[in-house]
């Protein structure tokens, strides 16, 4: 008996402990509003990169119908003067990815809620008109995003994924 009550305490506990795939869904109201960016890595086959550094800074703004990112190297250096040197522009550039376009959502799978955004403006010609697709999970004030796409710094197809929190 003692063996069977034991079995049906350790089945509730786990039970309790895993929270169903109903309670993890995300829902697109949940993506609204803004977010600072807490890091970025790309997975490049079997090599992961930090494309703008491992001190990333940044904020995604998300609308009813429009997807906003601004991702800069946390440690890069300001500009002599307000008039870019041509080093300079290229230093800028290479380290900063900018974009912003309408988005639809899809269907909610294992990975998360799927975005689908087309980029109507980018800081890099490579990804205008482009889709990006990105399969997020959002949980209390943190979201996490993941997608395979064309990363703008390097111009490889990566497996991309940054972490978020809400800040407002």
């Amino acid at each position: 008996m003692s063996k069977v009550l034991l079995a049906i305490a350790a089945f509730a506990l786990a039970s309790a402990a895993a929270p169903s795939y109903a309670q993890q869904a995300t829902t697109g109201d949940q993506l609204i509003g803004s977010w600072k960016v807490l890091s970025l890595k790309a997975t490049t086959g079997d090599k992961v990169s930090y494309p703008l550094g491992e001190r990333v800074a940044g904020y995604v703004t998300v609308t009813p119908t429009r997807f906003w990112l601004l991702f800069v190297d946390g440690t890069r250096k300001a500009p002599a003067a307000a008039t870019l040197t041509d080093a300079e522009a290229i230093a800028m550039m290479k380290t900063q990815v900018a974009w912003t376009g309408k988005y639809t959502i899809g269907e909610q799978t294992t990975e998360g809620i799927k975005l689908t955004a087309r980029v109507d403006a980018a800081s890099s010609q490579a990804i205008f008109d482009t889709d990006r697709v990105y399969f997020i999970r959002v949980d209390n004030d943190k979201m996490k995003v993941t997608g395979k796409v064309v990363v703008p710094m390097t111009g490889a197809i990566s497996v991309v994924e940054f972490e978020l929190v809400k800040t407002d």
